[in-house]
């Protein structure tokens, strides 16, 4: 069943969040409303070592309040601990993600942080989007897994990102970093650099030391 973890951030302090197991999936939750991982191996029960360093990123940048008035989406969710620091950063963040039983346990991560500036959405990046508005930033960590994600991720940020505006992936370079660029290079400009990913989160997880922020933005939007 669920549980709640909690984590210490630099100028935040503690956050908890409520971590979904597949346990919570009942059996009249329709085989439609799963992804793959919620009958096999899941990769949204746990938080991941690059969502943290996302969190720790979006502090270092923006804190105190630089979010404030922005809107903020946040793909494969997961747990939902980056969208949370951007909200506790002034934003409104839309938690999305494909499984339903995720965005259950974030609306309750969100009751337990005191956020009301939140709501949530299911998204399935390899669908037609469909999305209430465009966003500041859309933001998402451990999401370039697989390189058949990362079309629907580029639709994704196409469909749905301003034109001026940003979007922050977090990753332990598992796929390789020509592939990533590669793959968005036609719509975006992409800056990366490396930062160090938790120690003890690692060892539950598996993966390098490293993981990289990856910054993208649409090309019409960049100067010469």
């Amino acid at each position: 069943m669920s549980r709640i973890r909690t984590f210490s951030l630099p100028r935040l302090g503690d956050i908890q969040v409520v971590v979904k197991t597949k346990r919570d999936i009942g059996d009249e939750t329709p085989l439609e409303q799963r992804d793959d991982e919620s009958l096999g191996w899941a990769y949204w029960d746990r938080l991941w070592p690059s969502e943290l360093a996302l969190a720790e990123y979006l502090i270092h940048e923006h804190f105190p309040g630089n979010l404030t008035g922005k809107h903020v989406l946040e793909i494969g969710c997961g747990v939902g601990l980056a969208g949370v620091v951007a909200a506790q950063l002034g934003a409104f963040t839309t938690f999305s993600d494909m499984v339903p039983v995720v965005l259950e346990g974030v609306k309750e991560t969100c009751r337990i942080n005191q956020i009301r500036q939140f709501d949530t959405h299911t998204l399935d990046w390899s669908s037609s989007i469909s999305m209430p508005r465009k966003y500041d930033i859309v933001m998402g960590s451990e999401v370039f897994y697989d390189t058949k994600n990362l079309p629907g991720i580029s639709n994704v940020l196409r469909s749905t990102l301003k034109s001026d505006g940003k979007a922050f992936f977090c990753d332990p370079n598992r796929l390789g970093l020509n592939t990533i660029e590669v793959h968005f290079q036609e719509h975006f400009a992409m800056s990366v650099q490396p930062c160090p990913l938790n120690e003890a989160l690692r060892k539950r997880s598996g993966g390098g030391k490293t993981g990289y922020i990856y910054a993208l933005q649409a090309r019409e939007s960049v100067s010469p």
